[in-house]
C-alpha cells in the first residue's frame, strides 16, 4: 500500500497540467459536445430559451443547401490548389536552400518569412496588389504590354478563388521547406556520392534517392497543408468575404455567416458535417501516402 508521501509525489505533476486541461476543457472539448447537441436542434435566435430537439431536419436542409454545395466544392478546389503548389515550390525552394550558398540563411529567412505574417496583413497587402486600378498586378501586366490579361482579379468570378489560392502558396511555401528541408538533411551524402561515381545524372539521383528517402517530410507537409485548406476562413474573409456571387464561398465562411444570421443549430449541423470532412479526408490521404511510402 502506497503512502500518502508516495501518492502525492505520483500526482504532484497532474496539478501543473490541471490549469492548462481546465483550459482545453472549457473553450475546446465542451464547445465541441455542446455543438454536437446542438446541430440536433432547432436553436436559433428567435428561439433562445424554446429550442427543440428536430432529429435530422438541419442535415436534410443541408444537403440540399446550394451555397453549401458550392462551399464544399471550392473548399476542395482551394485544398487541391493550394496542396499541390504550396509543397511543389516549397521541395523546390528546399532543394536550393540545401544547397552550400553564402546566401544559404539569408534564403532561409526570406522565404520563411511571409508564413510568419498575420493572415489578415497579407490579405491587406494582396487586396492591394490585385487593385483593378492601382494595384501592381495590373500595373506591371500594363507596363509589359499584356493590357489583355488585366483583371478585376478579386470581383471576376473566374479568377476570384485561384486569387485566393495565390496568396495562401505564397505564404505557406515556407513553411512546407523548412519541413521538407529537415528531411533532405537526414539523406547521407554517401547515397549521392555513390550513384554519382556510377554515372547518375542529377535528376536520376532526384528521382531515385531524394524524392523516395525525403517522402515522409513530404507527407507530413502535405498533410498539414491539406487540414489548413480544409479550415480556410481568413483568407477567403478578408479578400472576397465569400464573393463575388458565393463564388469563393468555403465551408469555414458558410458556418460563420449562418452562425452570424442567427441559425444557430443548423451551423452547429453544418461543423459536424466538416469535421466528418475534414477526419475522412485526412484519413483517406493519409492511408494512401503510406502505400505510395512503402512503394517507393
Amino acid at each position: 500500500m502506497k503512502t500518502r508521501g508516495q501518492l502525492q509525489r505520483r500526482f504532484y505533476p497532474l496539478w501543473f497540467a490541471f490549469p492548462a486541461l481546465a483550459v482545453y476543457f472549457i473553450f475546446f472539448i465542451f464547445p465541441n459536445l455542446m455543438s454536437f447537441v446542438f446541430a440536433f436542434t432547432d436553436w436559433n435566435s428567435n428561439n433562445m430559451k424554446s429550442m427543440t430537439f428536430n432529429g435530422l431536419h438541419n442535415f436534410r436542409f443541408l444537403f440540399s443547401d446550394p451555397i453549401f454545395g458550392r462551399a464544399v466544392l471550392n473548399t476542395l478546389t482551394f485544398t487541391f490548389v493550394t496542396v499541390v503548389f504550396t509543397n511543389a515550390f516549397g521541395f523546390l525552394m528546399a532543394l536550393g536552400v540545401n544547397m552550400k550558398l553564402k546566401t544559404t540563411n539569408f534564403l532561409r529567412t526570406v522565404f520563411f518569412a511571409p508564413y510568419m505574417l498575420s493572415t489578415i496583413v497579407t490579405g491587406l497587402v494582396f487586396g492591394a496588389i490585385y487593385n483593378p486600378q492601382h494595384g501592381i498586378l495590373n500595373a506591371f501586366l500594363r507596363f509589359v504590354h499584356l493590357d489583355f490579361l488585366t483583371r478585376e482579379w478579386l470581383v471576376n468570378a473566374k479568377t476570384a478563388l485561384l486569387a485566393v489560392c495565390a496568396m495562401e502558396i505564397w505564404q505557406g511555401m515556407g513553411f512546407a521547406m523548412v519541413i521538407i528541408l529537415a528531411g533532405l538533411q537526414t539523406i547521407n551524402k554517401e547515397y549521392h556520392e555513390a550513384a554519382y561515381i556510377d554515372g547518375a545524372g542529377y535528376f536520376q539521383r532526384l528521382r531515385a534517392i531524394t524524392i523516395p528517402l525525403v517522402a515522409q517530410s513530404l507527407i507530413v507537409s502535405g498533410l498539414l497543408s491539406m487540414v489548413s485548406g480544409m479550415k480556410v476562413f481568413g483568407q477567403i474573409y478578408v479578400l472576397t468575404n465569400g464573393g463575388p456571387m458565393d463564388r469563393t464561398q468555403v465551408i469555414a465562411t458558410s458556418i460563420f455567416k449562418y452562425f452570424g444570421s442567427g441559425l444557430f443549430g443548423y451551423s452547429s449541423a453544418m461543423g459536424l458535417v466538416f469535421t466528418v470532412i475534414v477526419t475522412a479526408a485526412s484519413i483517406a490521404i493519409l492511408s494512401v501516402t503510406r502505400k505510395l511510402e512503402v512503394e517507393m
